[in-house]
């Protein structure tokens, strides 16, 4: 997969074009060395050292070192009625050049660069989604799920995303409006569906929907104040209880496959997927 890309990356230090050289990766101009670790080019470090719900950080950490168990659970206990990043897609021709920023180990399909913090197992680049390391729209698609919010600085990853965009390139995105804290390591931010049009302003909008609904959101409150008034002020406890009754109120959820058709629903959506197209001039 490097191999296939290594022409698409540049340095972050000059924007040099980059070659292998040994083991790692070399810049051509000003020599700089990028490490290879678990088969991803290392442009960045994480620091996982600012998670609040400690327990489920690294409860999320163990099971994304194993990635069939991780995605079991995830879908068993999230219902998301979104078109999804993989029907996104689907147009866009195999080999072409499509980034998920801040993938984490999910794989969309076998020809997309994951991109993430850490170089978990199945990540091609380590790097900051506010500094990618891609050249000038090199990219035919950008995919970036549930990860804005964990950002300190969202803008500048959008206007990152925008940079390595080809003109026309396909943008999907999804991002948070009615959820609770979730660390990775650590939560900023939250969208209205106005705020999700404002957000992506400078790509033309094609679809904005709802990808997880009104029950959704109610029952993830609902968990939360259950943990909180059940916990005794215990943050262990809270945590605990967060994730009991995340698997107990799960088969609610179901309900999103009516709910999320409802007008009204997108003033109570768990998330917002956004899919746009970039635009050759930028708004101000």
């Amino acid at each position: 997969m490097l191999k296939r890309i290594v022409n698409s990356l540049m340095c972050l230090s000059c924007q040099g074009d980059l070659s292998f050289y040994d083991k790692d990766i070399k810049c051509v101009k000003c020599g700089r060395i990028y490490k290879i670790k678990n088969g991803a080019v290392v442009f960045h470090e994480e620091n996982t050292k600012d998670q609040s719900d400690s327990f489920i950080f690294g409860l999320k950490i163990f099971l994304k070192k194993h990635p069939k168990l991780f995605f079991f659970l995830f879908y068993m206990l999230g219902v998301f009625t979104g078109k999804t990043s993989k029907k996104a897609i689907e147009h866009v021709p195999r080999g072409s050049l499509i980034v998920n920023v801040a993938s984490g180990i999910k794989v969309i399909r076998e020809d997309v660069i994951n991109v993430d913090l850490h170089p978990f197992l199945g990540i091609h680049i380590a790097a900051d989604a506010q500094k990618l390391p891609l050249k000038n729209s090199s990219c035919d698609a950008v995919i970036c799920e549930a990860s804005l919010e964990h950002i300190k600085n969202p803008v500048p990853a959008v206007q990152e995303m925008y940079r390595v965009l080809k003109n026309g390139g396909l943008i999907y995105i999804i991002v948070p409006f009615i959820q609770g804290f979730h660390s990775s390591p650590s939560d900023y931010y939250r969208w209205t569906k106005e705020g999700v049009k404002e957000l992506f302003k400078n790509f033309e909008e094609k679809e904005l929907g709802i990808f997880g609904g009104p029950t959704y959101a109610f029952t993830s409150v609902l968990r939360e104040w259950l943990a909180i008034i059940l916990s005794f002020n215990s943050e262990f406890a809270y945590q605990i209880f967060s994730l009991v009754f995340l698997v107990i109120l799960a088969p609610f959820n179901f309900l999103d496959y009516v709910f999320s058709r409802y007008k009204s629903a997108d003033n109570m959506a768990s998330s917002f997927y956004f899919i746009g197209t970039k635009k050759s001039k930028i708004n101000r």
